[in-house]
């Protein structure tokens, strides 16, 4: 039986929700402000340092279920708000979405914002976004420098996938880019690359087993272990946090001179490294994203204390949270099922917490225009409404008048 189509909405209705929801976004993009400027006091002040926490981001995934990419982002645009104090105002006032902010910190200064705020409250957000991207192209192709500023961005960056796919980003100098576009895609030419399925991409197929291939050939020459290396004097936690995953070598001295070399010792062996690795997944301590194919193992209970060499006994630590730990910073209790707990140092769950859902009553939309009444705030349903009627225009001549502007404005108000 087909479903039953949802009722379509009279003209009245229609404007009725319409101005609703216009209404609901200004009061959410108001508290959205607010969110990210406290947000910026709160990294700035260090409130979130504490046991195992490496940063603001790793205690908002913890504390308020935020990934790490938005955490980021808001801290960005808290920070960066600091400086422009009219962008500030009108996005604390519900007139700028958080996809318009982000657009503005593209180009806004302190010395020319309000020409960009201007700008901002006239156009839709897709038109200003892509203003926005345009002057600052031609921007940044102006300004002394730029060679450098373009190294400085420079990185590659890695995901894993829900599906298990690892997704690789890549971001080079031009001068760079041509030279790896060039190797792979003479590989990927070539008839030397073994054939596999079919991509569904068939050419991006080809470029990627040709990157795979030029790795396979820088390991295969790469030395498989370091004998006779100088080494440095590692601190008791470091060597406790090596020795948990690592080839150990006993050796008996007498007078400074060795007398008897041991075995061997491989605490965990590859085949138990890959299963806790498809075990753990990440780093095992609350929030870290770090992949647990970038992590070491450790011990549950020191193997120095007769703990078992087993995957009951081990956990995924990136090398962070693996140092931490054996500085103390916190510790790892087993608990039933073969689970662990994480504390601090004076017993406390290092855990996200368990929040009661908000009482339509009290809380979520209700509270929040009650809160922004109570601050002076008058926002209603043509607040974020942009005041662009939605006709083409010639966004180069556009974003030519807006940059003038900017330069002017920041010519008047001098260096």
């Amino acid at each position: 039986m087909a479903a039953a189509l949802p009722q379509r909405l009279d003209e009245a209705a229609a404007i009725d929700v319409g101005r609703q929801l216009c209404e609901l976004s200004a009061h959410i993009q108001a508290a959205q402000a607010e969110l990210v400027l406290r947000l910026a006091d709160f990294d700035d002040g260090a409130g979130w340092a504490a046991a195992g926490i490496r940063s603001c981001c790793h205690w908002l995934s913890i504390e308020a279920g935020l990934d790490y990419h938005t955490s980021a982002d808001l801290l960005r645009v808290g920070h960066a708000l600091a400086e422009l104090p009219l962008i500030r105002r009108a996005f604390g006032a519900g007139q700028l979405s958080l996809d318009k902010v982000r657009a503005l910190l593209l180009v806004a200064t302190p010395a020319d914002e309000e020409v960009w705020l201007e700008m901002a409250v006239g156009a839709d957000a897709r038109r200003l976004a892509r203003m926005c991207r345009e002057i600052r192209r031609s921007m940044d192709a102006d300004a002394p420098g730029q060679s450098g500023e373009l190294e400085a961005k420079r990185g590659l960056w890695t995901r894993v996938r829900e599906d298990g796919m690892h997704r690789l980003v890549a971001l080079l100098p031009p001068e760079d880019a041509g030279l790896v576009t060039a190797a792979l895609e003479a590989v990927a030419r070539s008839k030397a690359l073994p054939p596999k399925e079919p991509a569904r991409d068939v050419w991006a197929g080809r470029r990627l087993d040709s990157l795979t291939a030029v790795c396979e050939h820088a390991l295969g020459s790469a030395p498989e272990e370091l004998v006779g290396a100088p080494g440095a004097v590692h601190a008791a936690e470091v060597a406790r946090r090596l020795g948990c995953d690592a080839d150990v070598v006993a050796i008996t001295e007498k007078d400074g001179l060795p007398i008897d070399v041991g075995r061997k010792r491989r605490l965990f062996t590859a085949r138990q490294r890959r299963a806790l690795q498809a075990r753990d997944r990440t780093c095992r301590f609350p929030g870290c994203p770090v992949p647990a194919s970038r992590t070491s193992g450790h011990h549950i209970e020191p193997w120095w204390l007769g703990g078992r060499t087993d995957i009951a006994n081990g956990l995924s630590l990136c090398n962070a949270h693996h140092g931490r730990l054996h500085e103390g910073a916190f510790r790892v209790v087993p608990v039933a099922g073969g689970e662990v707990r994480f504390e601090t140092a004076a017993g406390t769950e290092i855990a996200p917490p368990r929040r009661a859902p908000l009482d339509p009553a009290t809380g979520g939309p209700s509270d929040l225009r009650r809160q922004h009444r109570e601050r002076g705030l008058e926002i209603g349903p043509e607040t974020p409404v942009s005041r662009w009627l939605g006709e083409e225009c010639d966004y180069h001549y556009v974003a030519d008048v807006f940059a003038d502007a900017a330069y002017l404005a920041r010519t008047r108000a001098g260096p």
